[in-house]
């Protein structure tokens, strides 16, 4: 198995510009990395192959790299390996990259990438996380070129993932001497994939990625009175915006910044049972204060692809709920 790669010399540098010298010169941190999805609409599976985890520090030109043998893999391939396909493998004769479906890590669920993996304390600017962009890179098998990373829409049409330069970049984070860090890395895919007007590939934004710090985190659930929206529930959302504070900012759609109106998480409501109301749920929220909207029209609302024009308009179905979130989970229900 490979192991995270830092030049000796470059880790003895690091090391001493964390600490300065003396004990601390040695000091490290412990980091696990979790990745999460939330729900997304029209899609059966949602097939990333990651093929490295870069970490790099303020004061250290080279990165710290986990391959994909380093990183804690998933069984059976996620279900995302085709029949008849294989997996390439790289110059050192091992699997190129590691197979994760995103709908399968929903509703509270995670897959642990690392798991108190050790690392140089200091100030770390950026983390990526590489993943083979499905319209260049692909399996290993039959004659017919199978992308890679690749969506499965409600039609089982196969559509190759565009990852812009095979990246996903993330902020960076400070790691304490003998620090515990635990980090949710969250696809929020309604709002980070798009289908371009040519209809030929799926594209993955990266502004629909967050670096989320795990210990913090809240989540949000509910259910919905089927008299709002009119009585019909059928196109409704929950969405979760900015405290305006009285401020007149609008509540606008997911293709605006939070800065300008949009929301910061939103979802679909699962329709009512025999046994249970329409109802909602929100995970991995930030701390913070937050209006919660019940928005009639959510499944019109979506992404544009550059160029193309917005003209969702929410509307809204209940008056809002104010909230101030701390962590842990909360019921918040929408009533008349």
């Amino acid at each position: 198995m490979n192991k995270p790669i830092l030049s000796p010399i470059g880790l003895a540098l690091l090391l001493a510009g964390c600490g300065g010298g003396g004990d601390n010169a040695t000091a490290t941190s412990q980091l696990s990395l979790t990745l999460s999805d939330a729900p997304v609409d029209g899609a059966k599976q949602v097939c990333i192959a990651v093929s490295a985890l870069r970490l790099k520090a303020e004061t250290e030109p080279d990165d710290h790299i986990w391959q994909p043998l380093d990183l804690l893999a998933t069984g059976d391939d996620d279900g995302c390996l085709p029949t008849g396909y294989q997996i390439p493998l790289d110059d050192n004769g091992e699997p190129r990259f590691l197979y994760l479906d995103l709908l399968h890590y929903q509703n509270g669920l995670g897959h642990a990438l690392l798991s108190g993996e050790t690392i140089p304390s200091g100030n770390y600017e950026q983390l990526r996380l590489m993943v083979e962009d499905g319209r260049s890179h692909f399996l290993d098998g039959l004659t017919d070129d199978f992308p890679s990373s690749y969506v499965v829409d409600e039609s089982d049409t196969v559509l190759p993932l565009e990852v812009p330069s095979s990246e996903v970049k993330l902020h960076g984070f400070t790691a304490s001497a003998d620090g515990v860090l635990s980090y949710q890395l969250e696809f929020n895919l309604r709002h980070a994939m798009v289908l371009p007007g040519h209809g030929q590939y799926y594209k993955l934004k990266p502004n629909g990625v967050r670096l989320l710090d795990a210990t913090t985190l809240a989540s949000l659930t509910g259910q919905v009175d089927d008299s709002l929206c009119d009585g019909d529930l059928s196109q409704a959302g929950v969405y979760l915006y900015p405290a305006r504070d009285g401020s007149e900012l609008a509540y606008l759609g997911m293709a605006q910044d939070t800065s300008s109106g949009g929301p910061s998480l939103t979802t679909l409501l699962t329709p009512a049972s025999d046994s249970e109301a329409a109802h909602y749920r929100l995970d991995y929220i930030e701390p913070g204060s937050y209006d919660l909207q019940l928005v009639c029209n959510a499944a019109t609302d979506a992404v544009p692809e550059e160029g193309e024009s917005d003209n969702f308009v929410p509307v809204l179905g209940a008056g809002k709920l104010d909230l101030t979130l701390s962590g842990g989970s909360l019921t918040v229900d929408f009533t008349p």
